[in-house]
């Protein structure tokens, strides 16, 4: 699979609440830090969906810039973001930067970051 292939996926995984999905996409050492400056780890990300607490019920992509090597790639997205997060709705306009890594069962986040997105030029 092709790194742009996996972070569709992975869009998608999110999209529709796919813990197994995500499972498989994320690296066990998984690292996020997000807009409020929380850092979360893989299992916490998990949680989020397994339990509820997150549902992103629209992630329409805006721009994604894709660079790979033979061994590691990021991924930069900027997205139109809706969910409902322990109750409340949220809308945002988010920029996702990943690191993603190789490994033998395909590309895997390591690292990611979510930011407000910067108003468009």
């Amino acid at each position: 699979m092709s790194l742009l292939a996996a972070e569709h996926a992975l869009q998608a995984a999110q999209r529709a609440g796919d813990v197994d999905a995500l499972e498989v996409l994320l690296h066990p050492r998984c690292v996020g830090s997000g807009p409020d400056g929380s850092v979360f780890s893989k299992e916490d990300d998990l949680e989020s969906h397994r339990s509820g607490s997150l549902r992103i019920t629209r992630l329409e992509e805006e721009s994604l810039d894709v660079q790979e090597d033979a061994s590691s790639g990021v991924t930069r997205l900027v997205a139109a973001v809706e969910a409902i997060q322990d109750g409340a709705a949220v809308s945002a306009r988010l920029t996702y930067t990943r690191l993603w890594v190789r490994a033998d069962e395909g590309w895997l986040v390591l690292a990611a970051t979510l930011v407000p997105a910067a108003d468009p030029a």
